[in-house]
Protein backbone atom coordinates (compact mmCIF):
# COMPACT_ATOMS: atom_id res chain seq x y z
CA UNK A 1 0.00 0.00 0.00
CA UNK A 2 1.76 3.36 -0.51
CA UNK A 3 2.64 5.38 1.58
CA UNK A 4 2.59 8.94 0.15
CA UNK A 5 -0.37 10.40 1.69
CA UNK A 6 1.77 9.92 5.03
CA UNK A 7 4.22 12.90 6.42
CA UNK A 8 7.95 12.40 5.70
CA UNK A 9 8.54 11.65 9.25
CA UNK A 10 6.25 8.62 9.13
CA UNK A 11 6.30 7.09 5.60
CA UNK A 12 10.41 7.66 5.47
CA UNK A 13 9.61 9.10 2.05
CA UNK A 14 10.08 12.69 0.49
CA UNK A 15 6.95 14.67 0.86
CA UNK A 16 5.26 15.18 -2.10
CA UNK A 17 6.34 17.12 -4.87
CA UNK A 18 4.90 20.74 -5.12
CA UNK A 19 3.04 19.48 -9.24
CA UNK A 20 1.70 16.51 -7.34
CA UNK A 21 0.09 18.74 -4.55
CA UNK A 22 -1.22 21.14 -7.19
CA UNK A 23 -2.40 17.81 -8.68
CA UNK A 24 -4.21 17.13 -5.73
CA UNK A 25 -5.73 20.45 -4.85
CA UNK A 26 -7.12 20.45 -8.61
CA UNK A 27 -8.88 17.36 -7.07
CA UNK A 28 -10.64 19.30 -4.81
CA UNK A 29 -11.66 22.35 -6.12
CA UNK A 30 -13.54 20.13 -8.67
CA UNK A 31 -14.76 17.99 -5.64
CA UNK A 32 -16.11 21.10 -4.31
CA UNK A 33 -17.47 22.81 -7.66
CA UNK A 34 -18.82 19.44 -8.08
CA UNK A 35 -20.64 18.71 -4.56
CA UNK A 36 -21.68 22.98 -4.91
CA UNK A 37 -23.65 22.63 -7.63
CA UNK A 38 -26.25 20.04 -5.60
CA UNK A 39 -26.23 22.28 -2.80
CA UNK A 40 -29.58 24.52 -2.42
CA UNK A 41 -29.44 27.68 -4.39
CA UNK A 42 -26.35 27.30 -5.71
CA UNK A 43 -26.43 27.74 -9.74
CA UNK A 44 -26.38 24.15 -11.34
CA UNK A 45 -23.76 26.05 -13.85
CA UNK A 46 -21.25 25.44 -11.70
CA UNK A 47 -21.37 21.86 -13.27
CA UNK A 48 -20.62 22.88 -16.83
CA UNK A 49 -17.04 23.38 -15.32
CA UNK A 50 -16.63 21.95 -12.49
CA UNK A 51 -14.41 18.93 -13.95
CA UNK A 52 -11.94 21.08 -15.55
CA UNK A 53 -9.35 21.15 -13.14
CA UNK A 54 -9.61 17.67 -12.56
CA UNK A 55 -9.01 16.85 -15.98
CA UNK A 56 -6.17 19.27 -15.98
CA UNK A 57 -4.84 17.45 -13.65
CA UNK A 58 -5.23 13.87 -14.88
CA UNK A 59 -3.76 14.63 -18.22
CA UNK A 60 -0.53 15.78 -16.50
CA UNK A 61 -0.51 11.96 -14.32
CA UNK A 62 -1.45 10.30 -17.54
CA UNK A 63 1.68 11.88 -18.91
CA UNK A 64 3.79 11.09 -16.28
CA UNK A 65 2.91 8.59 -13.14
CA UNK A 66 0.98 5.36 -13.16
CA UNK A 67 -2.68 4.04 -12.13
CA UNK A 68 -2.23 4.71 -8.46
CA UNK A 69 -1.92 7.92 -8.54
CA UNK A 70 -4.38 8.53 -11.37
CA UNK A 71 -6.78 6.50 -8.78
CA UNK A 72 -5.73 8.60 -5.81
CA UNK A 73 -6.41 11.88 -7.93
CA UNK A 74 -10.06 10.73 -8.68
CA UNK A 75 -10.50 9.33 -4.88
CA UNK A 76 -10.08 12.65 -3.71
CA UNK A 77 -12.24 14.62 -5.78
CA UNK A 78 -14.76 11.82 -5.54
CA UNK A 79 -14.17 12.09 -1.48
CA UNK A 80 -14.31 16.42 -1.30
CA UNK A 81 -17.56 15.76 -3.84
CA UNK A 82 -19.74 13.24 -2.01
CA UNK A 83 -19.41 14.14 1.37
CA UNK A 84 -20.54 17.22 0.41
CA UNK A 85 -23.20 16.13 -1.35
CA UNK A 86 -24.80 13.65 1.26
CA UNK A 87 -24.21 15.94 4.04
CA UNK A 88 -27.77 15.41 4.90
CA UNK A 89 -26.85 11.98 5.96
CA UNK A 90 -25.72 13.22 9.44
CA UNK A 91 -28.98 15.43 9.73
CA UNK A 92 -31.21 12.45 9.59
CA UNK A 93 -34.02 12.45 12.04
CA UNK A 94 -32.94 10.09 15.26
CA UNK A 95 -36.72 8.30 14.23
CA UNK A 96 -34.97 6.71 11.16
CA UNK A 97 -32.38 4.82 13.85
CA UNK A 98 -32.01 2.55 16.53
CA UNK A 99 -28.98 3.72 16.86
CA UNK A 100 -28.67 7.75 16.35
CA UNK A 101 -24.63 8.28 16.12
CA UNK A 102 -25.03 5.88 12.96
CA UNK A 103 -26.03 8.15 10.85
CA UNK A 104 -22.51 9.97 11.31
CA UNK A 105 -20.35 6.39 11.04
CA UNK A 106 -22.37 6.02 7.80
CA UNK A 107 -21.81 9.54 6.56
CA UNK A 108 -17.99 9.49 6.67
CA UNK A 109 -18.26 5.51 5.48
CA UNK A 110 -21.11 6.00 2.64
CA UNK A 111 -18.75 9.14 1.23
CA UNK A 112 -15.53 7.49 1.12
CA UNK A 113 -17.28 3.98 -0.41
CA UNK A 114 -19.01 6.59 -3.40
CA UNK A 115 -15.66 8.31 -4.16
CA UNK A 116 -14.13 4.78 -5.06
CA UNK A 117 -16.31 5.50 -8.28
CA UNK A 118 -15.14 8.44 -8.62
CA UNK A 119 -11.43 6.57 -8.32
CA UNK A 120 -12.28 3.56 -11.13
CA UNK A 121 -13.21 6.09 -13.29
CA UNK A 122 -10.39 8.31 -13.24
CA UNK A 123 -8.66 4.86 -13.19
CA UNK A 124 -10.01 3.85 -17.04
CA UNK A 125 -10.03 7.49 -18.36
CA UNK A 126 -6.20 7.60 -18.02
CA UNK A 127 -5.61 3.83 -19.12
CA UNK A 128 -8.29 4.25 -22.14
CA UNK A 129 -5.93 7.63 -23.01
CA UNK A 130 -2.81 5.56 -22.68
CA UNK A 131 -3.96 2.44 -25.13
CA UNK A 132 -5.11 5.10 -27.41
CA UNK A 133 -3.50 8.29 -27.46
CA UNK A 134 -6.48 10.01 -27.22
CA UNK A 135 -6.13 12.88 -24.48
CA UNK A 136 -7.92 11.86 -21.33
CA UNK A 137 -10.20 14.73 -20.90
CA UNK A 138 -12.16 12.86 -24.07
CA UNK A 139 -12.16 9.45 -22.41
CA UNK A 140 -12.63 10.26 -19.11
CA UNK A 141 -16.41 10.50 -20.54
CA UNK A 142 -17.13 6.84 -21.22
CA UNK A 143 -14.97 5.81 -18.83
CA UNK A 144 -17.24 7.79 -15.63
CA UNK A 145 -20.56 7.27 -17.57
CA UNK A 146 -19.45 3.37 -17.64
CA UNK A 147 -18.80 3.40 -13.74
CA UNK A 148 -21.53 5.64 -13.24
CA UNK A 149 -24.24 2.52 -15.04
CA UNK A 150 -22.38 0.26 -12.19
CA UNK A 151 -22.68 2.79 -9.26
CA UNK A 152 -26.46 3.32 -10.21
CA UNK A 153 -27.11 -0.60 -10.33
CA UNK A 154 -28.11 -3.72 -7.89
CA UNK A 155 -28.87 -3.53 -4.90
CA UNK A 156 -26.46 -0.52 -3.25
CA UNK A 157 -27.21 1.07 -6.35
CA UNK A 158 -27.50 5.03 -5.73
CA UNK A 159 -27.40 7.28 -8.65
CA UNK A 160 -28.56 10.04 -6.42
CA UNK A 161 -25.35 12.21 -7.54
CA UNK A 162 -25.34 11.93 -11.69
CA UNK A 163 -23.90 15.08 -12.67
CA UNK A 164 -27.12 15.92 -14.81
CA UNK A 165 -28.86 16.68 -11.87
CA UNK A 166 -27.64 20.00 -11.23
CA UNK A 167 -29.33 20.80 -14.59
CA UNK A 168 -33.10 20.12 -12.94
CA UNK A 169 -34.07 24.04 -12.79
CA UNK A 170 -33.04 24.72 -16.51
CA UNK A 171 -35.56 23.75 -18.65
CA UNK A 172 -33.43 23.57 -22.04
CA UNK A 173 -30.77 21.51 -20.69
CA UNK A 174 -33.72 18.91 -19.25
CA UNK A 175 -35.08 18.44 -22.65
CA UNK A 176 -31.96 16.32 -23.65
CA UNK A 177 -33.39 13.40 -21.36
CA UNK A 178 -36.38 12.84 -23.59
CA UNK A 179 -33.99 11.68 -25.59
CA UNK A 180 -31.42 9.52 -23.37
CA UNK A 181 -32.29 10.17 -19.56
CA UNK A 182 -30.34 12.18 -17.37
CA UNK A 183 -27.62 9.64 -18.23
CA UNK A 184 -27.72 12.01 -22.05
CA UNK A 185 -27.81 15.85 -19.90
CA UNK A 186 -24.53 13.93 -17.78
CA UNK A 187 -22.56 12.84 -20.90
CA UNK A 188 -23.24 16.64 -22.35
CA UNK A 189 -21.56 18.02 -19.24
CA UNK A 190 -18.89 15.86 -19.58
CA UNK A 191 -18.33 16.86 -22.99
CA UNK A 192 -18.73 20.41 -21.94
CA UNK A 193 -15.93 20.15 -19.76
CA UNK A 194 -13.57 18.24 -21.82
CA UNK A 195 -14.15 21.16 -24.76
CA UNK A 196 -13.11 23.61 -21.49
CA UNK A 197 -10.02 21.78 -21.07
CA UNK A 198 -8.87 21.88 -24.43
CA UNK A 199 -10.39 25.84 -24.61
CA UNK A 200 -8.74 26.26 -21.62
CA UNK A 201 -5.13 24.46 -23.00
CA UNK A 202 -5.28 24.84 -26.81
CA UNK A 203 -6.44 28.75 -26.50
CA UNK A 204 -6.98 29.05 -30.22
CA UNK A 205 -10.24 30.15 -31.66
CA UNK A 206 -10.93 26.45 -33.26
CA UNK A 207 -11.04 25.28 -29.65
CA UNK A 208 -13.03 28.05 -28.25
CA UNK A 209 -15.59 27.37 -31.43
CA UNK A 210 -15.82 24.11 -30.14
CA UNK A 211 -16.67 25.03 -26.70
CA UNK A 212 -19.18 27.27 -27.93
CA UNK A 213 -20.78 24.54 -29.98
CA UNK A 214 -21.13 22.33 -27.45
CA UNK A 215 -22.33 24.63 -24.75
CA UNK A 216 -25.57 25.70 -26.85
CA UNK A 217 -26.70 24.03 -29.52
CA UNK A 218 -27.97 21.76 -26.94
CA UNK A 219 -29.56 24.66 -24.97
CA UNK A 220 -31.07 25.73 -28.29
CA UNK A 221 -32.41 22.36 -29.23
CA UNK A 222 -33.96 22.12 -26.12
CA UNK A 223 -35.37 25.50 -26.58
CA UNK A 224 -37.18 24.53 -29.91
CA UNK A 225 -38.79 21.39 -27.79
CA UNK A 226 -39.94 23.79 -25.02
CA UNK A 227 -42.40 25.21 -27.84
CA UNK A 228 -44.86 22.68 -27.32
CA UNK A 229 -45.46 22.73 -24.07
CA UNK A 230 -49.35 24.00 -23.19
CA UNK A 231 -50.62 25.26 -19.53
CA UNK A 232 -52.65 22.70 -17.62
CA UNK A 233 -56.11 22.10 -18.44
CA UNK A 234 -56.89 18.85 -16.93
CA UNK A 235 -58.90 17.51 -14.21
CA UNK A 236 -57.86 19.16 -11.23
CA UNK A 237 -55.88 16.93 -8.32
CA UNK A 238 -55.61 17.17 -4.90
CA UNK A 239 -52.48 16.61 -3.20
CA UNK A 240 -52.62 16.59 0.53
CA UNK A 241 -49.38 17.34 2.61
CA UNK A 242 -50.51 16.31 5.82
CA UNK A 243 -46.94 17.59 7.67
CA UNK A 244 -46.63 14.55 10.10
CA UNK A 245 -43.93 14.15 12.67
CA UNK A 246 -42.01 10.72 12.70
CA UNK A 247 -42.19 10.36 15.93
CA UNK A 248 -46.13 10.87 16.27
CA UNK A 249 -46.59 8.77 13.18
CA UNK A 250 -44.55 5.81 14.28
CA UNK A 251 -45.44 6.00 17.95
CA UNK A 252 -48.69 4.35 17.29
CA UNK A 253 -50.27 6.28 20.11
CA UNK A 254 -51.64 9.10 17.39
CA UNK A 255 -53.85 6.73 14.58
CA UNK A 256 -56.62 8.12 15.01
CA UNK A 257 -55.89 11.63 14.49
CA UNK A 258 -53.58 11.58 11.96
CA UNK A 259 -56.28 10.09 9.75
CA UNK A 260 -58.42 12.39 11.05
CA UNK A 261 -56.46 15.18 9.79
CA UNK A 262 -56.09 13.53 6.21
CA UNK A 263 -59.83 13.44 6.13
CA UNK A 264 -60.59 16.86 6.76
CA UNK A 265 -57.40 18.45 4.53
CA UNK A 266 -59.21 16.09 1.77
CA UNK A 267 -62.71 17.40 2.97
CA UNK A 268 -61.64 21.26 2.86
CA UNK A 269 -60.71 20.53 -1.32
CA UNK A 270 -63.73 19.78 -1.98
CA UNK A 271 -65.38 22.90 -3.65
CA UNK A 272 -62.65 22.22 -6.48
CA UNK A 273 -63.94 19.16 -7.31
CA UNK A 274 -61.09 17.07 -7.45
CA UNK A 275 -60.41 14.51 -10.23
CA UNK A 276 -58.03 12.22 -7.41
CA UNK A 277 -56.77 13.31 -3.88
CA UNK A 278 -53.31 12.00 -3.42
CA UNK A 279 -52.13 10.92 0.27
CA UNK A 280 -47.96 10.50 0.81
CA UNK A 281 -46.21 7.71 1.33
CA UNK A 282 -47.29 5.39 4.18
CA UNK A 283 -49.25 8.22 5.04
CA UNK A 284 -51.03 7.35 8.49
CA UNK A 285 -48.27 4.88 9.93
CA UNK A 286 -50.89 2.17 9.83
CA UNK A 287 -51.83 -1.20 7.73
CA UNK A 288 -54.94 1.43 6.30
CA UNK A 289 -56.30 -1.71 3.78
CA UNK A 290 -55.75 -4.65 6.86
CA UNK A 291 -57.84 -1.96 9.20
CA UNK A 292 -61.18 -2.38 8.67
CA UNK A 293 -61.97 1.09 10.47
CA UNK A 294 -59.54 2.95 8.74
CA UNK A 295 -60.70 1.56 5.25
CA UNK A 296 -64.10 2.33 5.68
CA UNK A 297 -63.36 6.34 6.78
CA UNK A 298 -61.37 6.63 3.57
CA UNK A 299 -63.90 4.78 1.47
CA UNK A 300 -66.26 6.90 2.79
CA UNK A 301 -64.02 9.72 2.01
CA UNK A 302 -64.28 8.98 -1.95
CA UNK A 303 -67.41 8.63 -1.62
CA UNK A 304 -68.30 11.95 -0.44
CA UNK A 305 -65.70 13.15 -2.90
CA UNK A 306 -67.51 11.50 -6.03
CA UNK A 307 -63.62 10.94 -6.63
CA UNK A 308 -60.57 7.92 -6.05
CA UNK A 309 -58.26 8.53 -2.66
CA UNK A 310 -54.68 7.22 -3.34
CA UNK A 311 -52.47 6.44 -0.70
CA UNK A 312 -49.69 5.00 0.52
CA UNK A 313 -49.65 2.53 3.29
CA UNK A 314 -47.56 -0.21 5.00
CA UNK A 315 -49.22 -3.77 3.98
CA UNK A 316 -49.33 -7.10 4.35
CA UNK A 317 -50.55 -10.50 2.94
CA UNK A 318 -49.49 -14.29 3.52
CA UNK A 319 -46.62 -15.72 1.08
CA UNK A 320 -46.58 -19.41 0.45
CA UNK A 321 -45.27 -20.45 3.52
CA UNK A 322 -48.02 -18.85 5.23
CA UNK A 323 -46.36 -16.49 7.54
CA UNK A 324 -47.30 -12.57 6.97
CA UNK A 325 -44.72 -10.73 4.57
CA UNK A 326 -45.15 -6.97 4.99
CA UNK A 327 -44.71 -4.57 1.98
CA UNK A 328 -44.28 -0.56 1.71
CA UNK A 329 -47.46 -0.05 -0.88
CA UNK A 330 -49.85 2.04 -2.18
CA UNK A 331 -53.44 2.01 -3.48
CA UNK A 332 -56.63 3.29 -4.50
CA UNK A 333 -60.32 3.98 -3.03
CA UNK A 334 -63.02 4.40 -5.34
CA UNK A 335 -66.05 6.33 -5.04
CA UNK A 336 -67.91 3.54 -5.30
CA UNK A 337 -66.27 1.45 -2.01
CA UNK A 338 -64.18 -1.02 -4.39
CA UNK A 339 -60.23 -0.81 -3.76
CA UNK A 340 -57.69 -1.37 -6.15
CA UNK A 341 -54.67 -3.94 -6.66
CA UNK A 342 -52.14 -3.09 -4.19
CA UNK A 343 -48.44 -2.18 -5.59
CA UNK A 344 -45.61 -3.02 -3.80
CA UNK A 345 -42.35 -0.21 -3.81
CA UNK A 346 -39.95 -2.01 -6.08
CA UNK A 347 -36.46 -1.07 -4.51
CA UNK A 348 -36.37 -0.63 -1.48
CA UNK A 349 -33.57 1.67 0.68
CA UNK A 350 -30.64 -0.38 1.78
CA UNK A 351 -29.94 -0.30 5.11
CA UNK A 352 -33.34 1.92 5.49
CA UNK A 353 -36.47 -0.35 4.11
CA UNK A 354 -34.35 -3.43 3.89
CA UNK A 355 -30.45 -4.64 4.46
CA UNK A 356 -29.39 -5.68 1.08
CA UNK A 357 -28.18 -9.57 -0.20
CA UNK A 358 -30.36 -11.44 2.06
CA UNK A 359 -30.68 -13.78 -1.09
CA UNK A 360 -27.20 -14.75 -0.30
CA UNK A 361 -26.97 -14.47 3.77
CA UNK A 362 -30.11 -14.99 4.93
CA UNK A 363 -29.15 -14.27 8.51
CA UNK A 364 -28.64 -10.11 7.23
CA UNK A 365 -32.49 -10.15 7.90
CA UNK A 366 -32.19 -10.14 11.56
CA UNK A 367 -29.84 -7.19 11.97
CA UNK A 368 -31.92 -4.41 13.73
CA UNK A 369 -30.87 -1.29 12.52
CA UNK A 370 -34.25 0.88 12.45
CA UNK A 371 -34.97 -0.55 9.35
CA UNK A 372 -38.61 -1.84 8.25
CA UNK A 373 -37.48 -4.81 6.47
CA UNK A 374 -40.19 -4.77 3.70
CA UNK A 375 -40.44 -7.70 0.87
CA UNK A 376 -40.07 -5.57 -2.61
CA UNK A 377 -42.71 -5.91 -4.99
CA UNK A 378 -42.41 -7.74 -8.19
CA UNK A 379 -43.56 -5.22 -10.85
CA UNK A 380 -45.70 -2.16 -12.01
CA UNK A 381 -49.54 -1.97 -11.14
CA UNK A 382 -52.00 0.82 -13.49
CA UNK A 383 -54.28 2.69 -11.92
CA UNK A 384 -57.01 4.05 -13.06
CA UNK A 385 -56.18 7.72 -13.29
CA UNK A 386 -58.11 11.03 -13.05
CA UNK A 387 -59.93 11.32 -16.36
CA UNK A 388 -59.13 8.82 -19.19
CA UNK A 389 -55.55 8.57 -17.96
CA UNK A 390 -53.88 5.37 -16.55
CA UNK A 391 -51.31 6.12 -13.54
CA UNK A 392 -48.20 4.19 -11.98
CA UNK A 393 -46.96 4.94 -8.38
CA UNK A 394 -43.30 5.57 -7.21
CA UNK A 395 -43.08 5.13 -3.86
CA UNK A 396 -40.42 7.75 -2.33
CA UNK A 397 -36.78 6.53 -3.04
CA UNK A 398 -38.06 5.13 -6.65
CA UNK A 399 -38.08 8.23 -8.37
CA UNK A 400 -34.37 8.44 -8.23
CA UNK A 401 -33.97 4.90 -10.92
CA UNK A 402 -34.90 6.07 -14.40
CA UNK A 403 -35.78 2.35 -15.45
CA UNK A 404 -38.76 2.03 -13.26
CA UNK A 405 -40.36 5.02 -14.51
CA UNK A 406 -39.51 3.76 -17.85
CA UNK A 407 -41.55 0.22 -16.90
CA UNK A 408 -44.27 2.07 -15.75
CA UNK A 409 -45.16 4.16 -18.82
CA UNK A 410 -44.25 1.13 -21.46
CA UNK A 411 -46.76 -0.90 -19.28
CA UNK A 412 -49.23 2.15 -20.13
CA UNK A 413 -48.84 4.76 -17.46
CA UNK A 414 -49.67 8.24 -18.33
CA UNK A 415 -49.12 9.31 -15.44
CA UNK A 416 -46.68 9.06 -13.10
CA UNK A 417 -47.48 9.31 -8.90
CA UNK A 418 -44.57 9.83 -6.68
CA UNK A 419 -45.45 9.90 -3.28
CA UNK A 420 -43.05 10.00 -0.66
CA UNK A 421 -41.99 10.79 3.63
CA UNK A 422 -39.65 12.64 3.40
CA UNK A 423 -39.12 14.21 6.97
CA UNK A 424 -36.73 11.75 7.68
CA UNK A 425 -34.52 14.30 5.83
CA UNK A 426 -35.32 17.12 7.76
CA UNK A 427 -35.36 20.95 6.48
CA UNK A 428 -31.97 20.11 4.34
CA UNK A 429 -30.38 19.57 1.20
CA UNK A 430 -31.77 16.18 0.72
CA UNK A 431 -35.53 17.68 0.30
CA UNK A 432 -34.34 19.46 -3.19
CA UNK A 433 -32.16 16.84 -4.18
CA UNK A 434 -34.71 14.25 -4.21
CA UNK A 435 -37.27 16.95 -5.61
CA UNK A 436 -34.73 17.81 -7.90
CA UNK A 437 -34.91 14.28 -9.99
CA UNK A 438 -38.57 13.80 -10.11
CA UNK A 439 -38.84 16.29 -13.48
CA UNK A 440 -36.11 14.05 -15.02
CA UNK A 441 -38.66 11.21 -14.81
CA UNK A 442 -41.50 13.37 -16.62
CA UNK A 443 -39.39 15.34 -19.37
CA UNK A 444 -37.81 10.92 -20.44
CA UNK A 445 -41.35 10.24 -20.99
CA UNK A 446 -43.36 13.05 -21.73
CA UNK A 447 -45.72 12.31 -19.04
CA UNK A 448 -47.00 14.88 -15.70
CA UNK A 449 -45.57 13.44 -12.44
CA UNK A 450 -47.09 14.46 -9.60
CA UNK A 451 -45.59 14.68 -6.56
CA UNK A 452 -47.29 14.15 -3.16
CA UNK A 453 -44.53 14.54 0.28
CA UNK A 454 -45.46 14.39 3.97
CA UNK A 455 -43.56 17.30 4.79
CA UNK A 456 -42.94 18.60 0.98
CA UNK A 457 -41.72 19.07 -1.56
CA UNK A 458 -45.22 18.68 -3.15
CA UNK A 459 -45.58 19.56 -6.61
CA UNK A 460 -47.02 18.93 -9.99
CA UNK A 461 -44.66 18.78 -12.49
CA UNK A 462 -45.79 18.98 -16.65
CA UNK A 463 -44.59 17.27 -19.44
CA UNK A 464 -41.77 19.18 -20.19
CA UNK A 465 -40.19 19.06 -15.96
CA UNK A 466 -41.44 22.37 -15.67
CA UNK A 467 -43.05 22.80 -12.00
CA UNK A 468 -47.12 24.04 -12.54
CA UNK A 469 -48.05 24.10 -9.20
CA UNK A 470 -46.16 23.34 -5.70
CA UNK A 471 -46.69 24.15 -1.62
CA UNK A 472 -44.44 25.56 0.72
CA UNK A 473 -42.42 23.00 2.75
CA UNK A 474 -43.25 22.08 6.56
CA UNK A 475 -47.31 23.37 6.81
CA UNK A 476 -50.57 20.88 6.38
CA UNK A 477 -51.71 22.26 3.32
CA UNK A 478 -53.40 20.71 0.04
CA UNK A 479 -52.44 21.49 -3.40
CA UNK A 480 -55.20 21.68 -5.98
CA UNK A 481 -54.32 22.21 -9.63
CA UNK A 482 -54.74 21.06 -13.05
CA UNK A 483 -53.51 18.25 -14.25
CA UNK A 484 -50.82 18.69 -17.06
CA UNK A 485 -51.52 16.83 -20.59
CA UNK A 486 -49.24 14.29 -21.77
CA UNK A 487 -46.41 14.87 -24.90
CA UNK A 488 -45.62 13.11 -27.71
CA UNK A 489 -43.29 9.79 -27.44
CA UNK A 490 -39.86 10.03 -26.77
CA UNK A 491 -36.62 8.30 -27.79
CA UNK A 492 -35.82 7.03 -24.09
CA UNK A 493 -38.94 5.44 -24.03
CA UNK A 494 -38.77 3.52 -26.75
CA UNK A 495 -35.23 2.79 -26.47
CA UNK A 496 -33.99 2.87 -22.96
CA UNK A 497 -30.39 3.46 -21.68
CA UNK A 498 -28.72 4.10 -24.86
CA UNK A 499 -26.01 6.57 -23.72
CA UNK A 500 -24.85 3.82 -21.33
CA UNK A 501 -24.88 1.25 -23.68
CA UNK A 502 -23.12 3.55 -26.50
CA UNK A 503 -20.59 4.32 -23.34
CA UNK A 504 -19.46 1.12 -23.13
CA UNK A 505 -19.21 0.33 -26.89
CA UNK A 506 -16.61 3.43 -26.80
CA UNK A 507 -14.58 2.57 -23.91
CA UNK A 508 -14.29 -1.36 -25.98
CA UNK A 509 -13.46 0.86 -28.91
CA UNK A 510 -10.71 2.85 -27.12
CA UNK A 511 -9.32 -0.27 -25.81
CA UNK A 512 -9.08 -2.57 -28.86
CA UNK A 513 -8.33 0.77 -30.78
CA UNK A 514 -5.89 -0.08 -33.74
CA UNK A 515 -4.61 3.26 -34.06
CA UNK A 516 -3.07 3.00 -30.41
CA UNK A 517 0.67 4.23 -30.62
CA UNK A 518 2.90 3.18 -27.91
CA UNK A 519 5.39 5.02 -26.56
CA UNK A 520 4.98 8.19 -28.46
CA UNK A 521 7.38 10.80 -28.41
CA UNK A 522 4.97 13.15 -27.89
CA UNK A 523 2.89 12.02 -25.60
CA UNK A 524 -0.76 10.22 -25.10
CA UNK A 525 -2.04 13.85 -24.76
CA UNK A 526 -0.94 15.23 -28.21
CA UNK A 527 -4.09 14.80 -29.76
CA UNK A 528 -7.59 16.65 -29.05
Amino acid sequence: MSTAWLPAAVSGRPRLAPRSRRDLVQAVVSGVLMGAAFVPGVPGLLAWFALVPLLLALERRVESSGPRSWFALGYTGGAVFFLIGTHWIALLSDVALTIGWLKYLGWLLGGLYLALYWGAATVLAGWLSRRSGIAARWTFAPAFLLVEELRGSGELGFPWFQPGYTQHALLPALQLASLGSVTLVTSWLLILNAAGVRAWRARTRGATATLAAVLVLPLLWGAWQLRGRREPDGPPVALVQGDVAGEIKWSGQHTAEILQSFISLSDSAAASHPAWVVWPETATGTYMRREPMQSLAVAQLAARLHCPVFSGFAHWSYGADGKPIVWNAAGLWQPDGSASPVYAKRHLVPFGERVPFQWLVPALGKWDLGQAEWRPGTGPVLFAGPGRDSASALICFESIFPDLAREDVRHGSDLLVNITNDEWFGNGAALQQHAAMAPFRAVEHHVPLIRCANTGLTEIIDAYGAITAKLPTWTPRVLVAPLPARGSPTLYTRTGDWPGGLAALLALALAFAPWRRRGRVDGPQARG
